[in-house]
């Protein structure tokens, strides 16, 4: 999308060239600057007449329009939700409005010098970087408007940065680094420290005026346009251009990276706009890795460490209380006194705890819903423990589907087996149910190894470790 002094906007296709639908327009006083917002669903715009509009994407209209600024607005900047613009103005001041509502929520604030050509958020909403050109305060010479940094809730004065006067600002996305683009004298691009508000570095390249800057969506790559016809590429790390200079027919006005980060598009006063290849000159140049997006890199190096890091042996940090294994009860603690012995979660407790041990649970689960059968088959005296799983695991319970044996073959087997074992017997229900149904089997030693690791927590201590 474009926005000139012909007062339209229009949108482009980037791979044909060709304009797409009809132009976008609202009076004809001259549009100066544009910002697509967080959502991709709006645009707003800063116009010659002092107004601030805001347009829908999907119809390409205007749905509101915020007048307040005396003279024309040469910037605008969302915040990061979505919920507020920030506007600078040659009136001298900026303004913040409420796109819900279009009103002002801070401001107008007088910035000191007469034209405000940059207004811009920190990413974290906190502040507001604001630079310009001309009248400035007594005392201040007109070539060193300092850039300022304002508070967003208060709207008071947080720091100013002199130096050469600014014509358009940009913030890395850590917000740590402050980048500006001198309007006079040496142009120049400065880095200041956010923290400090001091000067880093200068990146020096441009013959002439700074008029717009922008930085890559990963962070890595800086764009800037100038009235020497050229725009050029920088690596923000170490401050060096990139490859040769982008050559104009005439000044360039503006710059944008696309989403990715891998085209640019720039714009000239020949009323023509250009789309440039980033990725094919970082590919030209051997920096094809300022392409890549920073976070994903310390993403996929953090998991590398992680799959690196040696597996740490499991550290049982809380002792088994005593008598835990003998079936013996647990000494009564204080503030279990009170606690009945009948709730679940203590009857969940003592049944893993005969678990263990090997025999049979002294409480039952109730099934609940569809559970129709809960069995528990403890060891049968004398088996040997390394017995197989099938032998500890042999169902003594049959379907309740299936036909129940007669009374007096029932207790035939059961005198039988009273004879030749001293096992305890096995407690089940066997209520018929027409109903899907769970049984709960003895675990094996893999559960009961779980369960053990699992249940030994500080609230089952005896209280003498």
């Amino acid at each position: 999308m474009t926005c000139s002094w012909d007062g339209s906007l229009r949108v482009w296709n980037i791979k044909s060239g060709k304009q797409v639908g009809d132009k976008w327009q609202d009076g004809e006083s001259p549009v100066r600057t544009i910002a697509l917002s967080p959502d991709g669903k709006k645009v707003v715009s800063g116009s010659r007449d002092g107004g601030v509009r805001l347009w829908d994407i999907d119809t390409g209209k205007v749905v509101a329009r915020w007048m307040g600024h005396t003279e024309e607005v040469k910037s605008v900047c969302w915040s990061q939700n979505g919920q507020r613009v920030l506007s600078g103005s040659y009136d001298g001041t900026a303004r913040e409005w409420d796109v819900e509502n279009g009103e002002t929520t801070l401001g107008p604030i007088d910035i000191g010098y007469q034209f405000v050509c940059a207004a811009v958020y920190s990413p974290d909403k906190t502040m507001f970087a604001t630079a310009g050109s001309g009248r400035c305060m007594p005392g201040v010479s007109d070539l060193e408007c300092p850039i300022k940094i304002w508070d967003v809730k208060t709207g008071e004065l947080v720091a100013a940065l002199n130096g050469h006067t600014m014509f358009c600002l940009a913030w890395t996305m850590d917000g740590k680094t402050l980048i500006s683009g001198s309007f006079h004298s040496d142009h120049s691009i400065r880095t200041w420290n956010t923290k400090t508000w001091k000067h880093v570095a200068v990146l020096e390249g441009h013959t002439d005026e700074v008029y717009s800057i922008v930085i890559s969506p990963n962070g890595c790559v800086l764009a800037s346009a100038s009235r020497d016809k050229t725009a050029r590429l920088w690596n923000i790390e170490n401050g060096q251009p990139i490859s040769s200079p982008l050559h104009h027919e005439d000044m360039v006005i503006s710059v944008i990276f696309s989403a990715d980060g891998k085209q640019l598009a720039t714009a000239c006063h020949d009323n023509n706009a250009y789309l440039w290849d980033v990725s094919a000159i970082l590919h030209e140049v051997g920096l094809e890795d300022l392409l890549l997006d920073k976070q994903d890199e310390r993403d996929k190096s953090m998991t590398i460490n992680v799959m690196r890091r040696p597996v740490q042996p499991i550290r049982v940090l809380n002792r088994v209380p005593q008598r835990f294994f003998d079936g013996s009860p647990l000494p009564n603690r204080a503030h279990r006194s009170a606690r009945d012995p009948n709730d679940t979660p203590h009857r969940l407790f003592q049944w893993a705890r005969d678990i263990f041990s090997g025999a049979p649970s002294s409480a039952q689960i109730e099934p609940h819903g569809d559970c129709s059968a809960l069995v528990d088959v403890p060891y049968a005296k004398g088996k040997r423990r390394n017995a197989s799983a099938r032998e500890r695991r042999r169902p003594t319970l049959t379907h309740a589907t299936q036909q129940p044996r007669s009374a007096s073959t029932a207790q035939a087997q059961s005198q039988a087996a009273a004879s030749t074992s001293t096992a305890p017997p096995v407690v089940a229900h066997t209520a018929p149910s027409t109903h899907p149904h769970v049984i709960i089997k003895h675990p094996g030693r893999w559960t009961r190894f779980w369960l053990f690791i699992c249940c030994t927590s500080s609230e089952y201590t005896d209280g003498q470790h």
